[in-house]
């Protein structure tokens, strides 16, 4: 089972999935306070469950299509374990890219 990545601009539109054994994926959320936290979003290996993770040390940075983060993964803290079924996750997060904040949708199909 697959963790689904949707972002709304109008509608919600799919962005990307995770399949079971793929790497993480990441994204940055800049805050209103100048700080900075990097999100982590996994499906486990077995295909059973994702998980979205949050790290408020790290480093992160992509050139082109590479992303690469730097963390301390003993450290990460889980934001939330999806399972099939369950409700989807919603966040909100401002990234570099964006001049504004956007809503994400994460879920484990």
């Amino acid at each position: 089972m697959p963790l689904k990545i949707e972002v709304y601009t109008e509608v919600w539109t799919t962005i990307g999935y995770l399949n079971p054994g793929d790497r993480p994926g990441s994204i940055s959320d800049n805050k209103p306070n100048g700080s900075r936290d990097i999100y982590l979003f996994e499906c486990s290996e077995d295909g059973s469950s994702s998980a979205i993770y949050r790290s408020g040390l790290g480093l992160d940075s992509e050139i082109s299509v590479i992303r690469e983060v730097i963390t301390d993964f003993s450290k990460l803290e889980i934001v939330k374990t999806l399972k099939k079924d369950e409700e989807p996750y919603v966040m909100r997060v401002k990234t570099d890219k964006s001049l504004v904040e956007r809503k994400l949708r994460f879920t484990h199909e």
